[in-house]
């Protein structure tokens, strides 16, 4: 089989060398005559000498491409440049941080050439910080199984393997890299998944904590009605109507306590024209966010998607 391996750096310079020379190293340790392999970095606009070290990678043993963004967009922006920029049909994309193992691409690819639409690895013993990514996972994780079709415990893992052909309107929208497991459980594919090793961060930090929780609520609530929009507009006008939800949610409680511990009516209090008012600015912010998705959908057609890649570097092959 032909695989393309695509893996998003943002602010990572310390990362390039190690990981390129560990995932280089067990590509070829899974290399048969049955397997071809090249590899795509994808640079979002990193701030540091991220790209320039990958430039020092001037040979490589496997076919190596370098995409640089001219600024920093998602993660999820870097996976399509790459996926757009791929050759091959079978696709494994994986964090640079190296907390993903590239060790476990063996096993991985062994199972995926089993049959499958899709093999994303389960970090079950995650070596991450408790409160500010470990728990928000857990959450996410829950939240994602309970609303979707999806029974993978790990959504947020990055190392996947998947059909490039699997990708199209109704799974690449928003930060499609999320919960592109359930995205494609929900379309019908076969998704598998394998407990895989997961390393604690030595250099860089994350940018992800508790902030993905709503992140994920939003891409579920679209998932589930409005699959086939797109664009970050979703959460731009999705936080304000989980945020009013919420209020509103919050105020309902507040004024049944008053009535339960205190005796208080509804009509002696503000508390029922506030509950009413805040649902209705929930609902109204969501329809906003659709309606405004409807037009950047359709300028979405007419937008070059590779304005955005400053420099594209082939690292020669040995």
């Amino acid at each position: 089989m032909n695989y393309t391996v695509i893996v998003p750096f943002y602010n990572e310079e310390k990362n390039v060398s190690t990981f390129n020379e560990e995932l280089i190293n067990n590509l070829k340790k899974s290399d048969n005559s049955n397997r071809i392999f090249e590899i795509i970095y994808v640079d979002d606009g990193s701030s540091d000498a991220t790209f320039e070290e990958f430039k020092k990678l001037n040979q490589n043993s496997i076919k190596t491409l370098l995409i640089k963004h001219r600024s920093n967009l998602s993660q999820t922006a870097a996976l399509n440049s790459g996926i757009s920029h791929s050759s091959y049909e079978n696709i494994i994309i994986m964090d640079g941080d190296l907390q993903n193992d590239p060790e476990d691409l063996i096993k991985m690819m062994q199972e995926y050439e089993k049959g499958t639409d899709m093999v994303i690895g389960w970090r079950k013993n995650r070596r991450d910080s408790f409160f500010s990514k470990t728990l928000p996972s857990v959450i996410a994780n829950f939240l994602v199984r309970f609303f979707s079709k999806s029974k993978v415990h790990d959504q947020g893992c990055a190392l996947k393997i998947f059909k490039k052909e699997t990708i199209d309107d109704l799974t690449n929208w928003g930060d499609f890299h999320r919960l592109l497991a359930a995205r494609l459980a929900n379309n019908g594919y076969e998704v598998k998944e394998i407990v895989v090793k997961h390393n604690p961060r030595v250099y860089g930090k994350s940018n992800y904590g508790f902030n993905r929780i709503l992140k994920v609520l939003i891409d579920l609530f679209y998932l589930k009605f409005f699959k086939n929009y797109t664009r970050q507009s979703i959460y731009f006008f999705g936080i304000f109507s989980f945020f009013s939800f919420l209020l509103s949610a919050i105020s309902f409680v507040y004024m049944v306590v008053l009535k339960l511990n205190y005796g208080t009516t509804f009509i002696q209090t503000p508390l029922p024209l506030l509950v009413i008012f805040l649902l209705m600015m929930g609902i109204i912010f969501l329809f906003i966010g659709i309606l405004a998705q409807l037009i950047i959908n359709q300028g979405d057609k007419s937008i070059n998607k590779d304005n955005n890649i400053k420099e594209i570097v082939n690292l020669k092959k040995e």
